[in-house]
């Protein structure tokens, strides 16, 4: 146990030095000066955007506190929300949005078992992306219909949505059947690992399983609400962002912004804070939505502001708990 948690806290701090390194570069690729110009330009609306982001970042960690709290009942919501905080900024400073939730379960199991802090982020993320899918579901075609969009964007539009409702249908279905255990028998099948080893690790990973299982069931569906809270917090940020950037707030533009702007966002996180990507596909998109493509840039600098200060929130909230840790040892 003392070698695992000082591996945790080795880990922990390399996650920092990442962290901190990829925020400079970042930073250094925006500039700092249009960063400032984005915060200052929005005035109070900057502020309320803030808000939102912290508020969001709290009922997420709500909903990871509601999924881990069953099979660790002394863990405590700070610590949650701590890593709640922390796997976040190292989300969306690395490439494809995900290496922060490393950070989130080896926070978490410094005081739940590994089993518990592993499920219960499997958990949010399937949550999170089910609250995604309704949203894409519900708004494409609404905005397919209020839009008059070009044929071609409309083609990838409706291929991307079909895609993703795929990938969602298809993670339920692995969810239900056990996660880790269906993904250990597929690489037994195609012979990357032994039976013997096979068996060993679906004994190691039935806890984590089990317990995936239990999503969508009664028990979790408090951990779902606090999802939707978290996202409709997001929404809310979405349209104060479309107000700072004079975006004109029709209800076409709207709904689209919160249907296609998942799209977008899924597209972008292959790179950090969507360099390259955001800008043009936003251009584009502001410019068949009735708006205009330089808006669009606008829009878009601003969303970067809020990451880049939610993103400098998380790592400070990672070195303190880090540090925290360390000297109750």
């Amino acid at each position: 146990m003392a070698g695992r948690s000082r591996a945790r806290r080795v880990f922990h701090a390399i996650a920092i030095v990442i962290g901190a390194v990829a925020f400079a570069f970042l930073i250094d690729q925006l500039g700092w000066d249009a960063l400032i110009a984005a915060m200052i330009g929005t005035g109070w609306w900057f502020v309320v955007m803030a808000a939102l982001d912290l508020g969001s970042v709290m009922f997420d960690a709500g909903a990871t506190y509601s999924f881990v709290r069953p099979y660790a009942p002394n863990v405590s919501y700070w610590r949650v929300f701590a890593a709640q905080a922390s796997g976040v900024a190292i989300n969306r400073l690395t490439p494809t949005n995900s290496m922060g939730e490393a950070i989130k379960i080896t926070m978490l199991a410094e005081h739940a078992p590994t089993s518990a802090a592993v499920s219960a982020i499997v958990m949010f993320n399937l949550a999170t992306f089910t609250v995604a899918i309704a949203a894409i579901v519900l708004g494409v075609p609404v905005t397919l219909l209020l839009l008059d969009l070009p044929g071609r964007t409309q083609t990838i539009v409706w291929i991307a949505t079909v895609i993703l409702i795929g990938v969602f249908v298809s993670l339920l279905v692995v969810a239900r059947r056990g996660a880790i255990g269906t993904l250990i028998g597929a690489a037994q099948r195609i012979h990357l690992v032994s039976v013997a080893r096979a068996d060993r690790w679906r004994i190691k990973v039935a806890d984590i399983d089990h317990h995936v299982k239990q999503f969508g069931r009664p028990g979790a569906r408090r951990g779902i609400a606090f999802v939707l809270a978290s996202r409709t917090l997001s929404w809310i940020g979405t349209i104060v962002v479309m107000i700072a950037a004079l975006v004109p707030l029709t209800s076409p533009l709207v709904v689209a912004n919160l249907s296609l702007g998942i799209l977008i966002t899924f597209l972008s996180n292959i790179v950090p804070l969507g360099l390259g990507i955001a800008d043009g596909t936003n251009y584009a998109l502001y410019g068949v939505l009735g708006s205009t493509g330089p808006i669009g840039l606008v829009y878009t600098m601003i969303g970067r502001a809020r990451t880049c200060v939610l993103a400098a929130m998380g790592l400070v909230v990672l070195a303190i708990t880090t540090l925290v840790d360390r000297r109750a040892r």
